[in-house]
């Protein structure tokens, strides 16, 4: 006899409890406990919800203080009246608002990126000025998993499959910024849940349904990939597997980095060539984009394929030089130096100098030094060929073993008249030039190795 089966119930989607302003203050606790924070606030429905979880947190004991801060991009006319929406919502629960206005063209192509960077560092600036060491965004898991299908169409390896990071450190012109996203595991269903309750007004940002953009065209998509089973919880849920594999290489790079290279005074890395040969080629290209991306014009190394024709170079020959990425790589019998390149400084501005000094080139922090009287109108530039040679020709000794297109991109003293003195070669007490790393994993230690 044939038994006929009861038919099988769809498996419910799992339920997730409400976000309260305890559970965000705890998760803000986690990620990076501060006294102050910036809410970034569009006015759309997901930044709303911040506004409204930080309006229930300040009631709290003890809770942190919370700015909120919106862009007006200068894009559209409607952007005006989408402030005045945030700034009034603001003003009702008690959270102090800051419109932020573009200063800058955005251009014709490229205009999410534009908007994106413009954005981004005028709020740097503004939490800058205020003390404010982080800026919570509203970076939800459907976000997450749009970044995670852009990267994989581009093939991106490790590191880009990872998506966007709950604690991101982002350098901008304006400064670094340190970037919170509390939600990347969430549903944005219970985002709008707390917009919902909170009876908030919202906007929606036309550019969101343009497909013109690709994250537009992949949320498009998104009902076609449920159905193949991409759903933005297992998208989302890959990035954080892919987090952890990147936070395993990560560590294997720094106790690697550690062990076997070292930041020259002269303000160049300095690595084992034989260690670096003998690692795993995935290793291998960790190393030299970790490195570069730190020593290069930009935070970005270049591409995987660029970092692989490197280290096939630098395998195959014995000693040799390679630029790439604004660096210029030069290795011999047991080293391999990456430094920066001459023609990368090009667009360096000249840095005034003054008491109290700044950061040149990432590289040096300069300054003239406190109780000397110094001559006005003197300023820190590249060293350079020619600047070189005349301090040579008036009694500079340089250290022969070092090779000469790193001392090139020194920093050196300028006047009217030319260069004046290279205080990293010749010390001297009227100028302070000293190597400058930043909070980093990797070589927190300055090896100054003069016999090399």
């Amino acid at each position: 006899m044939c038994r006929l089966k009861k038919p099988v119930s769809a498996a419910r989607p799992e339920k997730k409890p409400p976000i309260t302003a305890p559970r965000f203050l705890a998760a803000l606790k986690q990620l990076a406990p501060h006294a102050q924070y910036a809410l970034a606030v569009s006015g759309g429905r997901d930044s709303m919800a911040l506004v409204a979880l930080a309006a229930a947190a300040q009631k709290k004991s003890n809770a942190p203080k919370f700015h909120v801060v919106s862009v007006d991009h200068g894009l559209r006319k409607e952007a005006r009246q989408e402030m005045r929406l945030v700034a009034e919502t603001c003003r009702r629960v008690g959270l102090p608002h800051k419109v932020l206005r573009g200063d800058t063209p955005l251009g014709a192509g490229g205009i999410q990126q534009a908007a994106r960077e413009l954005r981004y560092r005028l709020m740097a600036g503004w939490c800058a000025k205020r003390k404010i060491p982080a800026l919570i965004v509203a970076h939800h898991q459907r976000d997450q998993a749009e970044t995670l299908l852009m990267r994989l169409a581009r093939g991106s390896g490790v590191d880009g499959l990872s998506g966007m990071a709950p604690v991101q450190k982002l350098e901008t012109a304006a400064g670094d910024l340190q970037i919170l996203r509390p939600f990347l595991e969430t549903d944005p269903a219970l985002l709008a849940g707390i917009v919902r309750r909170a009876k908030f007004d919202w906007v929606e940002d036309p550019s969101n349904m343009d497909d013109q953009f690709e994250r537009v065209r992949w949320r498009q998509a998104e009902n076609m990939l449920d159905g193949l089973g991409l759903r933005a919880r297992a998208l989302a849920r890959t990035a954080a597997n892919m987090r952890q594999m990147r936070d395993y290489l990560e560590a294997q790079v720094t106790d690697w980095l550690q062990a076997h290279g070292g930041y020259h005074f002269y303000g160049f890395y300095s690595l084992d060539k034989a260690a670096f040969l003998i690692l795993p080629a995935l290793l291998r290209l960790r190393v030299l984009r970790h490195v570069m991306a730190r020593m290069g014009p930009v935070k970005f190394a270049p591409p995987e394929t660029s970092l692989s024709h490197a280290t096939a170079l630098i395998g195959a020959r014995g000693s040799g030089g390679h630029t790439l990425g604004g660096c210029m790589i030069r290795w011999r019998a047991n080293e391999i130096m990456i430094g920066r390149e001459v023609a990368a400084l090009d667009a360096l501005p000249p840095v005034p100098l003054a008491r109290g000094g700044s950061v040149w080139d990432r590289r040096f922090f300069v300054e003239i030094r406190e109780g000397k009287k110094a001559k006005t109108g003197l300023f820190a530039a590249p060293l350079g060929g020619e600047g070189l040679g005349r301090l040579e020709r008036a009694g500079l000794q340089v250290p022969k073993a070092v090779p000469r297109c790193y001392l090139h991109v020194l920093p050196a003293v300028f006047d009217a008249d030319g260069v004046v003195s290279c205080p990293v070669l010749a010390e001297q007490n009227r100028f302070n030039m000293v190597p400058w790393q930043p909070e980093t994993p990797y070589l927190p230690e300055i090896n100054g190795k003069a016999g090399w």
